[in-house]
């Protein structure tokens, strides 16, 4: 199976007078759901449907604890959840208060079983006409 995609004509957003350039851009296929991953994994494994629900839920709940402790949740050769935090900056550091932090943002490092996937997909470009259809 390849990862399909279309060639997009863009700007350069940190320098507007450059000249447009052709790129790249994935073709994403449907979301798939919660229940379709549990789905999958019930049929795939010995589990059942309410085994794979109950567990994968306390996952979930169990991350957004560990990450409101400020702790990295490292799931094996899945890869990494952490947060960033984007704050203004002042002068001194006595001067930074928490009221300076604007935003958290959960972020996502994938592992090396993820990493060693983007260096073995195959591509296929869809003609113009068409984003779904690959190209002859």
């Amino acid at each position: 199976m390849s990862v399909l995609y279309k060639v997009t004509e863009r700007i350069d957003p940190r320098d507007l007078s450059l000249p447009r350039k052709f790129y790249a851009r994935i073709i994403n296929g449907d979301d798939v759901s919660f229940e379709e991953l549990v789905e999958i994994i019930s049929k795939v494994s010995s589990l059942n449907y309410g085994t794979v629900m109950g567990a994968i839920g306390t996952l979930i709940e169990v991350i957004e604890m560990q990450l409101a402790f400020g702790r990295q949740v490292r799931l094996s050769n899945l890869g990494t959840f952490f947060l960033t935090l984007s704050s203004h900056g002042v002068e001194t550091q006595e001067e930074f208060r928490a009221g300076s932090i604007k935003s958290a943002r959960i972020r996502f490092r994938p592992g090396p079983r993820l990493q060693k996937l983007t260096k073995t997909l195959q591509y296929e470009k869809v003609s113009l006409a068409s984003n779904t259809e690959p190209a002859a």
